[in-house]
């Protein structure tokens, strides 16, 4: 018997590596829903708050607002499957729009940009 396995690539997030600054940091693994491989994976890209977890946006269209508030994004994929694990969180540098604030409102985009603004995106 086979199975079919899909690889995706890290996601680049990086406009340039212009004035990159990274924390190392943990990374919750409370609320990530595995996946049907039952790997939990917080992808490069996620907002991450103070606490360590993952910041989502929530609420009905044109009240939109965010879970809490990033204090960074994070780098670099992390497995969270077994546990809380330690993350490389970006704090200063340059983004692409098109794909950090995919999926975003226009509301949660302005408080993504208020609450890093040290982190550009293009």
């Amino acid at each position: 018997m086979f199975k079919k396995t899909i690889y995706t690539n890290e996601m680049e997030i990086l406009a340039t590596d212009a004035n990159l600054v990274c924390f190392s940091g943990t990374v919750l693994a409370a609320g990530v829903v595995a996946n049907a491989d039952g790997k939990k994976y917080v992808v490069a890209g996620t907002l991450i708050d103070a606490t360590g977890a993952v910041v989502t946006q929530t609420g009905a269209t044109g009240s939109e607002t965010l879970t809490t508030t990033p204090v960074g994004i994070l780098y670099q994929t992390v497995d969270v499957t077994n546990g809380n694990e330690a993350g490389s969180i970006m704090v200063e540098g340059y983004l692409r729009a098109d794909r950090a604030l995919a999926g975003l409102a226009a509301k949660g985009i302005t408080a993504v940009k208020t609450a890093l603004p040290n982190i550009k995106f293009r």
